[in-house]
């Protein structure tokens, strides 16, 4: 469950080449309410409008969309909103992880902690993400801890480690972990080590 393009400047390159793949609909279905939700219908109609998509922005959960198109609705949002499309893929990232509680709540509600969630991502919520969606192909997340860190490594063959790092720090903020998470050197959009560090709570 769980993009970058040249506009995503900041933390990670894209470092990518090639055609994008498809993602599920859940992605485009859950950014346009994000979208409507932080900065109102009227922006997301514009984005959708702007972006000049083969569906008219017609996204539903189960279907198969281009990744490109997630990656130019977002850069139509940065130049409409002003904001970093960096940002705005970490902010959506952090607002997704609250709808996985709702959409979710069996398999979110299985985990004490943030490093439970997190090192269970592969060998368990994917595998149960390929259940519901079946010809989902989720991103590789592996969690290490080696104990004085969370060391969490991503993997896609798609440039959304800006999601997956906005992920991780709702995931941190909802078990209220008040460790920091950084990029590690040399991340790329479809590559990233995120390191999580200092004293927990837990």
């Amino acid at each position: 469950m769980l993009f970058a393009l040249n506009s995503l400047s900041g933390a990670v390159s894209l470092g990518v080449t090639g055609e994008y793949p498809t993602v599920k609909g859940i992605i485009f279905t859950e950014l346009v309410e994000f979208l409507e939700t932080r900065y109102g219908i009227e922006f997301a109609d514009a984005v959708i409008t702007d972006s000049d998509l083969d569906n008219d922005g017609a996204f539903t959960s189960v279907g198969n969309y281009p990744s490109a198109d997630a990656l130019k609705m977002v850069t139509i949002a940065a130049r409409l909103s002003g904001t970093e499309g960096a940002q705005i893929c970490e902010d959506y990232g952090s607002w997704l992880y609250g709808r996985f509680h709702v959409l979710f709540p069996d398999i979110m509600a299985r985990y004490a902690s943030a490093d439970a969630l997190l090192m269970h991502v592969g060998s368990h919520i994917h595998e149960e993400v390929r259940v519901l969606y079946p010809d989902a192909k989720p991103p590789q997340l592996e969690a290490v801890n080696n104990g004085n860190e969370l060391v969490v490594s991503y993997k896609s063959h798609r440039p959304m480690a800006h999601i997956a790092y906005g992920l991780i720090r709702a995931c941190l903020d909802t078990y209220g972990d008040p460790r920091q998470l950084s990029w590690a050197p040399d991340a790329r959009a479809d590559a990233a080590t995120f390191v999580i560090s200092g004293a927990s709570r837990l």
